[in-house]
């Protein structure tokens, strides 16, 4: 009798542990990037499988102008170049309305020498602090400092944060047992909402109109949208939307806004659809042979739609377009008219 009483609670046990583990698993797989949770709590968040644009782009075998000089002397120095090495980018943007500063913190994933890296930001830090057996490089960029902190063989954190604290708490959560819900509070409640197999979306909050601060000498511009083709729509103020990419047969954008009334999202959907109606009717009078095929593509799928105080809009993206948008801020970046990523010393 205790022979089979011990077998009976031994199997129980396994049984629970197996359930416990099958759990665990079910639940990261429905959990956001690890990456993404390791970020602080922001007005956005963005994120990017860059190893999957790379596949699709075939973007790392494409000859690349001639790097500026600065990212060339961090390229030869580490190893590391962002458009070969860079497997996931998480993003979480802070807006600043009263001083009307955008500042960032960021999850770099990839494959990198951690030795030789370590070595780079020493050499162009203005401090280094240690903090939980992690060194935080304090690297002067301009009028701001870049805080980084190499997490482990293939992460990375960094802010420009005026605030220390912001990557001590992306250390802190990374030390921790990483939850399959934590991150900030925009990750939590709309990830869920991002269709699976996104290979980039992004999740922000829409700032009112209004007046920034107190002042009302000093409006705020109204909240936009950018199209392709460097076309601005305004958005509906005061709202949170969630982006996403993701690759079928073709590639699929949706933009969902979460409005705080359903008038917000009626509005919103009948000034998009009274735009894009304009905009084709151009298209259609204008000169054969001009413009960019890709782009009028991508306007002609769109589609926009209401559902009670949520408004959506889809299209689908030529793979064209795709390496476009994948190459240009590369192709920008290493002739030096941006490069936010590259510590140097100013």
């Amino acid at each position: 009798m205790k022979a089979r009483r011990r077998i009976l609670i031994i199997s129980v046990c396994v049984l629970l542990f197996v359930a416990a583990v099958g759990s665990v698993v079910l639940l990261r797989k429905k959990a956001a990037p690890e990456a993404a949770r390791l970020l602080p709590e922001a007005d956005a968040v963005v994120y990017i499988d860059f190893a999957t644009v790379r596949n699709l782009t075939a973007f790392d075998q494409q000859q690349l102008p001639k790097l500026a000089p600065e990212y060339d002397e961090f390229v030869k120095a580490t190893g590391f170049a962002f458009e070969r090495d860079l497997d996931e980018a998480a993003m979480a943007v802070h807006r600043n309305a009263t001083r009307g500063a955008t500042r960032y913190s960021e999850i770099l994933v990839g494959r990198y020498d951690q030795i030789k890296l370590a070595q780079y930001l020493r050499r162009h830090s203005r401090s280094v602090e240690n903090y939980r057996d992690i060194d935080v490089f304090s690297i002067p960029i301009e009028n701001r400092t870049l805080r980084v902190a190499l997490l482990a063989i293939d992460t990375v954190a960094l802010s420009n944060v005026d605030n220390p604290g912001i990557v001590h708490g992306m250390i802190d959560g990374f030390k921790k047992v990483a939850l399959p819900f934590g991150g900030p509070a925009l990750l939590r409640t709309y990830y869920s909402k991002v269709p699976l197999g996104s290979l980039l979306w992004a999740i922000s909050r829409v700032p009112a109109s209004g007046t920034v601060g107190s002042s009302p000498s000093k409006p705020r511009a109204e909240p936009s949208f950018s199209l392709p083709g460097g076309i601005d729509i305004g958005l509906p103020g005061n709202s949170d939307v969630v982006v996403s990419l993701r690759m079928l047969t073709t590639i699929h954008a949706r933009a969902e806004f979460y409005t705080k009334s359903e008038d917000a999202a009626r509005n919103f959907t009948e000034q998009t659809t009274t735009f894009l109606s304009l905009f084709r009717s151009f298209e259609a009078n204008a000169t054969p042979g001009t413009g960019d095929a890709d782009v009028k593509a991508v306007f002609d799928s769109i589609k926009v739609s209401q559902h009670g105080d949520r408004a959506e809009v889809l299209a689908t993206i030529p793979p064209s377009f795709l390496r476009k948008l994948a190459n240009e801020p590369a192709r920008n970046a290493v002739q030096g008219e941006a490069a936010p990523a590259t510590p140097t010393k100013k």
